[in-house]
């Protein structure tokens, strides 16, 4: 790099703030980061001799929600860096350390989640070589993959690996030597993933094995399916990861699948269907302050449509109605037989909060207005919350909205305090966060919750000049083997001047009692929406609360 290129490369990444340091090690530095308000994100500093660019290059391009959405990479004189998002939740080793084993509809649902993103991942020729408990992030919508510090593009004409890498007790018999890695390599850690999670034990503890023959601990299907998985010889595994899938589904295998295949050749990364949020930044093309604006401008959020029981909210909880009613009202569980176990109320609270515009006057209010909430707790010590929140202006939109969500003791003292951000509220509508909070099994239920906006650094007030509004059809509920309740229906986007592409939203469900009062929230992302398309959607709930009524709404 010439001292131009430097310069430039050192201007980016003085942009960007450090809010406190994740890892540091041989394989680099990994910090938690912001830019001008908008993250968290992370950013890692790896030595550029240990860099893998092309597994970088092609992570750009995967498009599942499981996987790392890369925001930016740029070249320091000693190192290579990459940005991409965070994502909020607990190591899976963590839940099962404080859970002990999980659930089988819990843990086949993780593992299959993480089957279509490591099938994304071989799509585009990388081979991620670590998955371990540690590198699964658990949060409100599932399971994430994260940590690619050792994967790698394919080596179609290679016979071995060149050093061992891996986790041991995870890590296939090939990247011990025995033999090159390939997709099946992944398909063998993900088989001991689930084992783990089933067993709740990892596979170099003495207890493994005899935990996962027992079949009052392991179902015999699912023995049956890991042992398959974790053959020593690649050829006898289960050939992919959307085989694996397949597998713990109880579903069929596709035509030809049962044929044991080759190693994967290498492919190249496809031409990006990329997510708004993912800009790889050029050196020398792309200001620091052009960072800032595509992270920004490009993250969008939809106006909410919801269908089912509307209700006034109770005066404990706020001082408004919703804007938008609907008087189809969803058949659910009986709301009468609300079990201990789901005991929470509605305690929202509406707040004016004046925040500070970064692009019009210091003087203009955040027209954000909290009109009710609700929440539950389960027996595995978390809650579970809706807040509607509602844009009370006419003209302008609120980017990045947040709220801040507070549970505490019968004593007054704070158990937990988390936030819930959005992308942006357009004039007069209604968005819905909805979410998982609190510390988890053992911890205190707290007494009260309550919701409040926050006022961010990042909120960003200014005129609208268009909305995204979306449209429900086909609702229905059904339960799954796994014993969960799938919420399915049908969404269709129309976006009404909004200067943005759209490709994603997310969906979530509303639960309430008899009363009206919103017991439970939850949601799920869905890639690549297009304006006037409909697409399908299926929200699992495990151990669904009784319920009367249930709604729908959808963001961008």
């Amino acid at each position: 790099m010439d001292d131009k290129q430097t310069a430039h490369a050192m201007g980016i990444d003085d942009t960007y703030r450090v809010e406190r340091t994740l890892a540091r090690g041989q394989g680099g530095v990994t910090e938690l980061v912001s830019i001008d308000g908008i993250g968290p994100f992370v950013r890692k500093k790896i030595p550029s001799q240990l860099a893998q660019r092309n597994v970088w290059a092609a992570l750009s391009a995967c498009t599942n929600p499981r996987l790392p959405h890369v925001e930016a990479t740029y070249e320091l004189p000693d190192h290579f860096v990459v940005v991409y998002d965070y994502v909020s939740g607990r190591p899976l080793e963590h839940v099962v350390q404080q859970q002990g084993k999980l659930p089988e509809r819990t843990a086949a649902q993780l593992i299959c989640q993480l089957c279509d993103a490591v099938t994304e991942l071989h799509r585009h020729g990388i081979i991620h070589r670590d998955i371990t408990p540690s590198n699964v992030i658990v949060a409100d919508d599932g399971a994430h993959l994260v940590d690619f510090g050792i994967a790698r593009t394919v080596a179609a004409n290679a016979t071995h690996d060149t050093k061992a890498l891996g986790t041991y007790g995870f890590a296939s018999p090939e990247q011990f030597g025995f033999a090159q890695t390939d997709a099946r390599s992944d398909v063998y850690s993900l088989g001991r993933l689930l084992g783990y999670m089933l067993t709740g034990v990892y596979p170099d503890d003495k207890r493994y094995g005899q935990l996962l023959a027992d079949p009052h601990v392991v179902s015999s299907q699912l023995k049956s399916v890991i042992d398959r998985a974790c053959s020593f010889e690649p050829s006898a595994r289960i050939q992919s990861a959307d085989e694996l899938r397949r597998a713990i589904l109880g579903q069929p295998a596709q035509q030809n699948e049962n044929i044991a295949r080759p190693a994967i050749v290498n492919v190249a990364p496809q031409s990006a269907r990329k997510r708004s949020k993912r800009k790889a930044i050029i050196i020398g093309a792309i200001s620091a302050i052009l960072i800032a604006t595509l992270i920004a401008g490009m993250l969008v959020l939809g106006n909410v449509f919801k269908t089912g029981k509307q209700s006034t909210p109770n005066s404990s909880t706020t001082s408004s109605s919703h804007s938008n009613t609907s008087d189809a009202q969803q058949p659910g569980k009986d709301g009468t037989n609300d079990s201990n176990q789901f005991n929470g109320s509605a305690n929202g609270q509406t707040t004016d909060g004046n925040s500070t515009d970064n692009t019009q006057s210091d003087t203009t209010e955040n027209p954000l207005k909290i009109t009710e909430s609700g929440w539950s707790a389960d027996s595995a010590g978390y809650i579970h919350y809706a807040v509607a929140v509602k844009n009370t202006s006419s003209t302008l939109q609120v980017e990045f909205p947040a709220i801040s969500i507070t549970g505490r003791a019968k004593d007054g003292s704070i158990l937990f305090a988390e936030d819930n951000l959005r992308a942006v509220s357009f004039p007069k509508q209604t968005i819905y966060l909805v979410g998982q909070a609190g510390n988890g099994p053992g911890s205190e239920t707290p007494e009260s919750v309550e919701f409040s906006i926050n006022q961010r650094g990042g909120t960003d007030i200014r005129q609208s000049h268009g909305v995204v509004t979306f449209t429900t059809s086909n609702l229905s509920v059904s339960h799954d083997s796994f014993s969960n309740t799938l919420f399915n229906g049908e969404i269709k986007a129309k976006n009404t001047g909004y200067d943005s592409i759209l490709n994603g939203a997310y969906v979530t469900v509303v639960l309430r009692n008899k009363k009206g009062d919103i017991i439970y929230g939850d949601g799920q992302p869905i890639d690549s929406i297009f304006d006037r398309k409909t697409h399908s959607f299926s929200i699992p709930i495990d151990d669904c609360p009784d319920y009367a009524s249930y709604e729908i709404h959808a963001s961008i």
